[in-house]
């Protein structure tokens, strides 16, 4: 690969390949799996540490779009193009098949606790129990749902989609609060300490409500949709897409309104993943030149490793532990470095 100066080579431990593009790519919250979805419908699970494939599945026809696994990395979630969520046990059994209210199933995500499961399907999410059984359901909202996420508590769930965001107690089985924007919504980050939701939008700009107050401000000028967003470890960064550029803006001391963002000049092509260490202010991106960089943006404005990989980066994700990264790309090659 080209290096560019000043920056190392991330070290390689394994490469392997998936036979389709990466559409959905989770790491267990142990740490030892990773589960790969790609836009032939398969899922291959990995051994983190050795790279083997520990079992495949024909999950969705159609193709992946979704996956993610429980806290206690027993049991993963699957959802896709058939119209179904799937729940898999280790040894690649099905457990259930979730059926969606749609042609397919674009989100799953499990609670922190691990009790319950959100997919959504078009217009609303399901809420399931981790045995499989629909606990309920929101009503429709104004769009497709573009994203959903957990409050850490598991108590509040957050969507997007067309119209704005949208808070619900889970308890009570009803929204709660309703964050209202003009256009649509396309991706969504909630900050680890729940103090912030942010969107990416499709006309170019990223939106972001503080829960405490409903105030909500816009960060624009983005030359393409930023699609993939990252908070820091303490909700005190964002990291955003949208540009070749990777902008991380500062959440703390009144900001990020009206001061500049941290920028990031690295990549030659857009920036399609982003990722923030589990426990340090460090940050791996993946764009559309096929490189994968590391930064420190606090202290260091251009890359401290850099790698690449053989096409479009479409994913990337840390151990818990931070001691590996792992990335995948369009052509279905995955990648794993460990880091000292």
């Amino acid at each position: 690969m080209a290096t560019i100066p000043g920056s190392s080579v991330l070290s390689r431990t394994w490469t392997a390949r998936v036979g389709s593009d990466a559409t959905a790519f989770r790491v267990s919250s142990d740490g030892r799996l990773l589960a790969v979805g790609t836009g032939s419908g398969a899922v291959f699970v990995f051994d983190v540490e050795w790279g083997t494939v520990l079992f495949q599945l024909a999950a969705h026809p159609g193709g992946v779009l979704s996956l993610d696994w429980s806290p206690t990395s027993q049991v993963l979630a699957t959802a896709g193009q058939d119209g179904f969520a799937r729940l898999f046990d280790l040894r690649g059994d099905q457990l259930e098949a979730l059926p969606g209210l749609g042609p397919w199933v674009e989100h799953v995500s499990w609670s922190p606790n691990g009790e319950m499961l959100a997919t959504s399907s078009e217009k609303v999410v399901c809420i399931w129990t981790a045995a499989g059984a629909l606990a309920w359901k929101t009503d429709a909202h104004e769009g497709t749902v573009t994203g959903v996420a957990w409050n850490h508590h598991s108590t509040e769930l957050v969507t997007a989609c067309y119209g704005g965001a949208q808070l619900f107690r889970v308890a009570r089985r009803s929204t709660t609060r309703r964050f209202p924007w003009r256009g649509s919504l396309i991706s969504l980050a909630w900050s680890p300490t729940g103090a912030v939701i942010a969107c990416g939008t499709h006309e170019c700009s990223v939106r972001f409500w503080r829960i405490s107050t409903g105030q909500d401000s816009e960060i624009s000028g983005f030359p393409s949709q930023p699609r993939v967003l990252s908070w820091d470890s303490e909700g005190r960064l964002l990291a955003t897409g949208g540009a070749s550029t990777v902008n991380v803006w500062g959440f703390e001391d009144g900001g990020p309104e009206g001061t500049p963002p941290i920028q990031l000049s690295g990549h030659s092509a857009l920036c399609t993943a982003l990722a923030f260490h589990p426990s340090r202010a460090v940050l791996a991106s993946g764009a559309d030149d096929m490189r994968v960089l590391l930064w420190e943006p606090r202290n260091v404005r251009t890359p401290l490793a850099a790698d690449c990989l053989e096409d479009t980066v479409t994913a990337i994700a840390w151990t818990p532990d931070g001691a590996r990264l792992l990335a995948a790309d369009a052509s279905g090659t995955v990648r794993c470095w460990r880091l000292s």
